[in-house]
């Protein structure tokens, strides 16, 4: 590891202490039902957990960065859109756990009736598939939009960064273009990439 690469792992550690107590303060309180008690779309971190999380991942990529007073300036739009994204984002998350609940009530009504959907014929099936192939298009085609968003709304600071800043950019800011997920955990201060995933369960 390389004298960069090993102090933003110091730097990035440090700061994801306050938010690991955050989680810990979190877990069960004695004032909350069990986790097996509470419905599915309240399992994981509260919307409060995620957006104290969510302001210590901006603090963390700032720190790392250790931007000028020049740059501060330059800074101010780039963590608009960053903030912009998480906030896109807790609203597919909660669309995305509303649809469930409404498919989950669908199949137990049918269950109460003792009726059974029909096996739908290949054509239909084909054409269920065909259907989800083009909804997951435009969502690529949204997000690469976004993406290009982002790039435009950076290029300023950027632009003024030293070359140590850009190596430490690469690192810290490069995720954040992607559908304002950004870095998670300590892959994200030795420069990993995000791991495979599906539909936004619970994510931040």
């Amino acid at each position: 590891m390389n004298n960069l690469s090993r102090a933003l792992a110091v730097t990035l550690m440090a700061a994801t202490i306050p938010a690991t107590i955050v989680l810990a303060q979190q877990a069960t309180p004695a004032d909350q039902p069990p986790v097996s008690e509470k419905s599915e779309t309240q399992r994981g971190p509260s919307p409060e957990t995620i957006a104290r999380l969510q302001d210590g991942r901006v603090a963390m990529a700032k720190t790392a960065l250790k931007l000028s007073p020049d740059q501060e300036t330059l800074w101010a739009p780039v963590e608009a859109k960053i903030r912009a994204g998480f906030d896109e984002r807790r609203k597919a998350r909660e669309a995305w756990q509303a649809k469930r609940e409404e498919r989950r009530a669908e199949k137990k009504a049918e269950g109460q009736d003792g009726k059974k959907g029909d096996k739908l014929a290949l054509p239909e099936r084909i054409e269920k598939r065909s259907e989800r192939l083009t909804a997951r298009a435009a969502k690529l085609t949204e997000q690469a939009a976004k993406s290009k968003e982002f790039a435009e709304v950076l290029k300023p600071l950027y632009a003024s960064f030293s070359e140590e800043q850009k190596a430490v950019a690469g690192r810290v800011l490069s995720h954040f273009g992607q559908d304002g997920r950004g870095p998670r955990g300590n892959r994200w201060a030795m420069g990993g990439k995000r791991g495979h995933g599906g539909h936004d369960r619970g994510r931040f």
